[in-house]
């Protein structure tokens, strides 16, 4: 039949642990990799200099990509 694994004293069948993986992973919460961090800038034309910054690198970014 199918293997098996022995985890703290118990016998695991190999599917069993696959079901268990896929449980943990649709329990955990999803997070949005696409939100940047906040800036923390001393004042408002700091803030509005490294958002500049930023689009101008991202544009940069993705033209070199493709």
């Amino acid at each position: 039949m199918g293997g098996f694994y022995t985890i703290a004293g118990r016998k695991m069948v190999l599917g069993m642990l696959g079901l268990y993986g896929l449980g943990i992973k649709a329990a955990l919460p999803k997070t949005d990799k696409t939100q940047n961090p906040p800036i923390n800038a001393a004042n408002e034309d700091e803030g509005k200099f490294v958002q500049e910054f930023l689009k101008s690198f991202e544009a940069e970014e993705k033209k070199t990509a493709h």
